[in-house]
């Protein structure tokens, strides 16, 4: 059931009739029901997982909460961590390092039979782990005391709006509104689900993004990487200029949508892109792309590793460190941990003084601002072709035809196209990236704003805007849309 579909419609036009009548004392109760039925739906054998999460680091957090005794809270903390990290680490890597052992005792003449354990990933685990337990870490901390009731934390770990794509929110931020629905400060009372124009602006340009834009680049970028090796070079950096329109059309996408439906139930949750292709260098873009993921790994990782307080060769060995388990993180395979290698290196190179000062002292007008910007993009594309790679063969396929190590093939790539009568769609596609990208260069601020700027219009302009948005999603969706993509994460 996800956002994009008629089921998540239905679904959620039954919920806000039932929220919109539901007495002031049992709204957070139908609300936190409303979020179980909505992760059930994918399996209600996961949704006991969810639970068992939940109930565990409330357990926890109670714990913290009532002693003062440091090696108690360390011991307490100690398993919070140990807990969250081990679920995950089970039903994300089980497999990925069965199959990794299997290889490499196969390199070195060791025979062994190799058992599938066939674990099956729960969606959305990587988000509700990462948020359930920041939210012990905090309470470590002594940054927020420990929710009031079980119920406020149950609907801070399961709000469904962000539940299984992010973004990944803090219990120093999202705990507190959990607790006021209900009361007389919750803004869902105030507004009567009417002050709407952020919320349906952020929704209607989020669903465009998904089924306008992402979902009909997602073929080019099927053929280009469905055999590397046979992909000629020109087709491939095609391929992968769509690729990095489609996963940032995708993912910011969803989360559009989340923080509008959010909006709507009166939430104000945090924006996770803000213009990430306008970036000038690796720490830029980080600030820009998933931004609740690049937070909670430097809050609750790299500063904790010793940041940059230990010296410069201790500051690009925790990046590395960072960056190698936000790759993992994605996905259990070694192209993802190439991806973050691949960026850590990026932040390393990136972050000399000299360089830095050399970067400061160039001129500051427009055109060396956009050269820098483009540059640095063709960078991040790099590493989306790992990214997007299924394995590490396909890594070098793809390599080889991006650096044209196996000769340049346009001319015969584009003779294929005239011959195919694909030259149309194909000009199409490369026309919607350097679309996207110029909106990035164009204007840097988050979608938020733009949804506002937008508000300045007469009223009938911009609810016809957000209703021609949502008709294009009906009349060029495709047959069988794909998944989100940062569903497998």
């Amino acid at each position: 059931m996800t956002f994009t579909t008629p089921q998540f419609l239905l679904f959620f036009v039954l919920f806000v009739a039932v929220y919109a009548w539901t007495p002031r004392a049992a709204r957070k109760r139908v609300l936190l029901a409303a979020s179980y039925l909505f992760y059930g739906a994918w399996s209600v054998w996961f949704l006991s997982l969810l639970v068992g999460t939940t109930l565990f680091d409330w357990q926890v957090g109670r714990w913290l909460g009532e002693t003062t005794d440091a090696t108690r809270r360390k011991r307490l903390i100690t398993a919070s961590i140990v807990a969250n990290l081990s679920v995950l680490g089970f039903f994300k890597y089980a497999n990925f390092f069965v199959d990794s052992s299997t290889g490499l005792l196969s390199l070195v003449g060791v025979a062994v039979d190799q058992h599938v354990l066939n674990v099956v990933l729960p969606v959305g685990i990587s988000f509700y782990t990462f948020q359930s337990m920041s939210y012990t870490i905090d309470v470590y901390r002594r940054d927020l005391p420990p929710a009031k009731t079980l119920v406020d934390f149950a609907l801070y770990v399961t709000f469904f709006p962000q539940l299984v794509a992010g973004p990944i929110e803090r219990a120093t931020h999202l705990l507190p509104q959990c607790e006021r629905v209900g009361t007389d400060a919750d803004p869902a009372l105030e507004s009567g689900f009417v002050n709407t124009w952020d919320a349906w602006g952020l929704i209607a340009l989020g669903a465009f993004k998904k089924v306008v834009l992402a979902d009909n680049i997602a073929p080019l970028v099927e053929s280009a990487y469905a055999d590397p090796s046979t992909t000629h070079g020109a087709a491939m950096w095609l391929g992968t200029y769509a690729f990095a329109a489609q996963i940032y059309c995708d993912f910011s996408g969803y989360s559009d949508i989340a923080v509008g439906v959010g909006r709507l139930l009166g939430f104000d949750l945090m924006q996770n892109f803000r213009a990430p292709y306008a970036a000038d260098g690796p720490s830029d873009f980080w600030r820009r792309w998933h931004i609740s993921l690049s937070g909670w790994l430097r809050d609750y990782l790299y500063i904790p590793l010793g940041g940059n307080r230990s010296g410069e060769g201790r500051a690009r060995l925790n990046m590395l460190w960072t960056m190698l388990l936000g790759g993992l993180w994605h996905g259990a395979a070694w192209n993802f941990v190439l991806w973050g290698a691949y960026h850590g290196l990026l932040l390393i190179v990136f972050r000399p003084a000299a360089l830095e000062r050399f970067a400061n002292a160039l001129p500051a007008q427009p055109v060396v601002r956009l050269v820098r910007r483009i540059a640095f993009f063709h960078l991040t594309c790099l590493g989306w072709a790992l990214f997007r790679a299924e394995s590490l063969a396909d890594c070098k396929a793809v390599f080889a035809r991006l650096l044209f190590l196996d000769g340049w093939a346009g001319v015969d790539w584009l003779a294929e196209v005239e011959r195919s009568g694909e030259g149309g769609r194909l000009a199409l596609v490369f026309g919607l990236v350097v679309g996207i990208v110029g909106v990035h260069l164009a204007r840097r601020d988050d979608p938020s704003a733009a949804v506002r700027a937008l508000g300045r219009w007469p009223i009938a302009a911009r609810w016809a805007l957000a209703a021609a948005l949502l008709l294009a999603c009906v009349v060029f969706a495709p047959e069988k849309p794909p998944p989100f993509i940062y569903f497998q994460f």
